[in-house]
C-alpha cells in the first residue's frame, strides 16, 4: 500500500510539473513579447494625431467603401498597437476634426511603406504624416491671379459669409454648378486665386452657418453686380464692397409654393441610413433627368430629419435617377455623406404619375 502510495504521489508529481510546464508555454505565448501584429504613430504637420482611425485593409482597394479588417484609435501621442494574425496588411489613417474656425477638417493619408508583412512579434511601421484632403474637380488655380473684396450688410462687414465662384450661367448661379467657395474673415474680406476666365459672383450668409441648403428668412444673399468678371493672367481683381440683402419671407414662401419642395400626388419615399443601418440626418433625396446625376437636379427633397426618412415629390410621372447627398451644390468635399439608390444599376426608378413609390433605403458614405 505505502509503495503503491508513493507510486501514484510520483505519477501526481510528475503531472503537476508538466501541467506547469505546458501552462508556462501557454502563458509564455500569451504575453505581449510573441504578439503579432502592426505597431506605429501618426502625425499631422509633424505633431503626434490623437484620437485618428488607424483603418487596416486585406488588399489596395482605392474602392474605401470596402469595410477594413480591423480599425483601432491613437492614443495621445498618436501611437497604436494592433494584434493581427501573419500576413500582409495595408494601412490608412483618417481623422475627422472641426478647426478653430469651425470648419470640418478631413485628414486622411496611406502607409508609404504599404503593404506590411506582419510575422512573429510586432512589426514596427514607420511614422507618417496625414494630410488635408481637399476638394475635386476644381481648375488649378494660380497664386499671382485671382479676386478679392468684402461682404458686407447694412454697411457692416459679414463674416464667415460663403463667396461662391461659378462659371457658367445657365442655372441661374445657384445650386450645385459652382466650382469654389470661400468664407470671409472676421472683417468681411475674401481673397480667391483662380485661373485666368471669366467668372461670376454669389454671396451668401446662412444663419445657421451652412455652405450649402436652400435659403430662408433671416439668411443673407446677393449676386455681384458686376457680373461677370474678367480675371487675366497675373492679375488680382479687387472687386470692392459686395453687399448682401435678407432674404424676403414674401418670395420666400411664394418660392416654396411653386418650387421644388411643393408637395403633389406624385412621391418618392424611403430612408437614409449609413453602412452600419442606422439612420442620417441633413441628407437631401436628389431626381435627376441624366443618368449621369450632374449639375441641378430636377427634383429635391428637404434635408432628412433623425430618423432619415425623405420624401422626394415630382411633378409627373417619368425615368428619374435618385442619388442622396448631405450637401446641396459644388463639388463634393471630404466629409460629406453621399449616396444612391441601387435598385437598378444605373439607379434609375420609372414613376407613374399619381403613384407613392417606396424606395426603401438608400445608404450613404463619407467622401474621403
Amino acid at each position: 500500500m505505502i509503495f503503491e502510495w508513493k507510486n501514484t504521489w510520483k505519477m501526481k508529481s510528475t503531472l503537476t510539473k508538466y501541467i506547469i510546464l505546458i501552462l508556462t508555454i501557454v502563458l509564455s505565448a500569451c504575453t505581449p513579447d510573441s504578439e503579432s501584429g502592426l505597431s506605429g504613430q501618426l502625425l499631422f504637420q509633424d505633431q503626434p494625431l490623437a484620437a485618428a482611425q488607424v483603418e487596416i485593409y486585406l488588399k489596395a482597394d482605392k474602392d474605401r467603401s470596402v469595410q477594413p479588417f480591423v480599425v483601432a484609435t491613437t492614443d495621445a501621442e498618436g501611437r497604436y498597437n494592433i494584434s493581427l494574425p501573419e500576413g500582409l496588411y495595408f494601412v490608412i489613417g483618417k481623422k475627422r476634426e472641426s478647426t478653430n474656425d469651425n470648419r470640418t477638417r478631413m485628414l486622411m493619408a496611406e502607409s508609404p511603406a504599404n503593404p506590411h508583412q506582419v510575422a512573429e512579434g510586432m512589426t514596427q511601421v514607420a511614422t507618417f504624416n496625414l494630410r488635408e484632403m481637399g476638394r475635386e474637380g476644381l481648375p488649378m488655380a494660380d497664386a499671382s491671379t485671382g479676386v478679392s473684396g468684402q461682404i458686407t450688410h447694412k454697411g457692416e462687414p459679414v463674416a464667415r459669409a460663403f463667396v461662391y465662384i461659378y462659371t457658367e450661367t445657365e442655372t441661374g448661379l445657384i445650386g450645385p454648378s459652382y466650382g469654389e467657395a470661400v468664407q470671409t474673415d472676421q472683417d468681411g474680406r475674401f481673397t480667391i486665386n483662380l485661373p485666368a476666365g471669366q467668372y461670376s459672383l454669389v454671396a451668401r450668409k446662412r444663419a445657421d452657418g451652412g455652405r450649402s441648403g436652400v435659403l430662408s428668412p433671416g439668411d443673407l444673399n446677393a449676386q455681384y453686380p458686376a457680373n461677370p468678371v474678367e480675371v487675366r493672367s497675373g492679375e488680382r481683381l479687387h472687386l470692392g464692397d459686395f453687399h448682401l440683402t435678407g432674404v424676403d419671407a414674401e418670395v420666400y414662401a411664394r418660392r416654396q409654393a411653386e418650387g421644388v419642395f411643393t408637395k403633389t400626388d406624385t412621391m418618392l419615399h424611403g430612408q437614409v441610413i449609413d453602412a452600419d443601418g442606422q439612420p442620417v440626418s441633413k441628407v437631401y433625396v436628389f431626381a435627376y433627368l441624366d443618368s449621369r446625376m450632374v449639375g441641378k437636379p430636377v427634383y429635391m427633397s428637404v434635408p432628412t430629419a433623425a430618423d432619415g426618412e425623405f420624401e422626394l415629390y415630382l411633378s409627373s410621372g417619368g425615368t428619374y435617377y435618385v442619388g442622396a447627398r448631405s450637401a446641396f451644390g459644388g463639388p463634393l468635399e471630404p466629409g460629406e455623406w453621399v449616396g444612391t439608390f441601387d435598385a437598378q444599376p444605373d439607379h434609375s426608378i420609372t414613376v407613374v404619375r399619381g403613384a407613392k413609390d417606396d424606395l426603401g433605403q438608400i445608404t450613404v458614405r463619407e467622401f474621403w
